[in-house]
């Protein structure tokens, strides 16, 4: 099964170890906050708005969509979704607060020696910065909707939506980039566990409880009618 995943997701997967190698050979030179001030120094108006935009596809009203979408065309997928969402949540939530709590965000780390553009009507954040939930809640659900659909076209628009949601929080001053690898790694490790560990008993097991579907009970009627 992990091989059939693996195929059938090749181009994210690919895509993604190339974003992999790239960031890891980055840290040979990285020195933290030099990406957010350079970023820093590139604000406009309406770049603020399509990151912002950006960073609230990771967020609860757009969560809320993706769900109520996979309730109504798939009982399992919205299990499935749920669940990984809860595994990347909890373990996010432990690395930030338990493992790595004394990571300050850029708010704290350049203090006043900087001039830095926050944006009105964001939260300034200082505390709890490795790793990024926003960017792990990303790349989590972009790769499990990728490997639901199983559209190649799907699978690249999905990656790059999950790659501008971590960019944006380098843009919003809410995170480094070392925060966005690791966050963009946890939800992808996790995804493929959650997978592997749930395809049998849920995505692959007969039920007409998990087969449920509003969208194909609506379709039936309207036809029937």
């Amino acid at each position: 099964m992990p091989r059939q995943l693996i195929y059938h997701n090749r181009y994210f997967l690919g895509i993604f170890s190339i974003y992999l190698i790239a960031g890891a050979f980055s840290f040979i030179w990285y020195q933290q906050g030099h990406e957010t001030l350079f970023m820093d120094s590139h604000h406009t108006p309406w770049m603020d708005f399509i990151f912002v935009f950006f960073t609230q596809l990771a967020e609860a009203i757009s969560l809320s969509v993706i769900f109520t979408v996979l309730v109504a065309a798939r009982l399992r997928y919205f299990i499935m979704f749920a669940i990984n969402m809860m595994v990347v949540g909890a373990v996010i939530i432990w690395l930030k607060y338990v493992v790595f709590a004394d990571h300050v965000r850029p708010a704290l780390f350049f203090g006043s020696a900087q001039h830095l553009n926050f944006i009105k009507g964001r939260p300034i954040l200082s505390q709890y910065s490795f790793p990024s939930g926003h960017t792990a809640t990303a790349f989590a659900s972009a790769l499990m909707l990728a490997i639901f659909i199983r559209r190649t076209w799907a699978s690249l628009v999905l990656l790059c939506l999950a790659l501008l949601v971590g960019l944006s929080r380098i843009y919003l001053l809410e995170h480094f980039w070392v925060d966005v690898y690791f966050g963009s790694l946890v939800g992808v490790t996790i995804t493929l566990l959650v997978y592997i560990a749930l395809q049998r008993p849920i995505m692959h097991r007969e039920s007409r409880v998990l087969d449920f579907s509003l969208w194909e009970r609506f379709t039936k009627r309207q036809v029937k009618q």
